[in-house]
């Protein structure tokens, strides 16, 4: 979710629990990889498609944007600066979905990637509400697009909990266990 800036941050916007660590299965690594590849067949509409809802659903997250600022949200999906935003953020869980059977080191590599945007994100005060909002619209698209039978949508849930945790110890400050 790059590019945003925040003068201050509310406590209310930043007062949501770090989600625990889960252990993925060799089954749930399956699911994800195996899910995955309907997103990945069409990366930038799919990648359109989650940051298009995102700020359909929540328009409040588009000022946040200084390039898209102001401007009307169904004139922007089409725009190359759209759609390379919209990429950045798919290809942050490209890498994450890619290294899961190869990061056999308690996916230590894994948390760097997320870790980094986490900085990131950190640095330009992207308020943990608006992870748990991106976080709904992922859900909600992927069980869309790849019709998640309820162990998939377990098997994405707990992916999701090791990415979020990971971005919201960047948010608290704790980013240094990651490095």
């Amino acid at each position: 979710m790059g590019n945003t800036i925040h003068k201050s941050v509310s406590t209310s916007e930043n007062n949501y629990p770090t989600p625990e660590i889960a252990t993925l299965s060799e089954t749930d690594v399956e699911n994800i990889q195996r899910t995955w590849k309907i997103p990945a067949a069409a990366p930038h509409d799919s990648a359109t498609l989650i940051f298009y809802t995102f700020l359909e659903k929540f328009p409040h997250n588009q000022q946040k944007f200084p390039a898209f600022k102001d401007k009307p949200l169904a004139e922007l999906k089409d725009t190359v600066e759209f759609r390379a935003h919209s990429s950045r953020i798919f290809n942050v869980f490209s890498s994450v979905v890619d290294g899961l059977d190869k990061d056999t080191e308690m996916m230590k590599g894994i948390k760097k990637i997320v870790a980094d945007v986490g900085k990131f994100h950190a640095k330009k005060k992207v308020t943990k509400k608006s992870h748990i909002e991106v976080r709904e619209v992922i859900v909600e698209v992927l069980c869309a697009a790849c019709k998640l039978n309820d162990e998939e949508k377990e098997s994405w849930t707990k992916l999701l909990d090791i990415f979020f945790h990971v971005m919201f110890e960047c948010i608290d400050g704790r980013s240094e266990q990651f490095l």
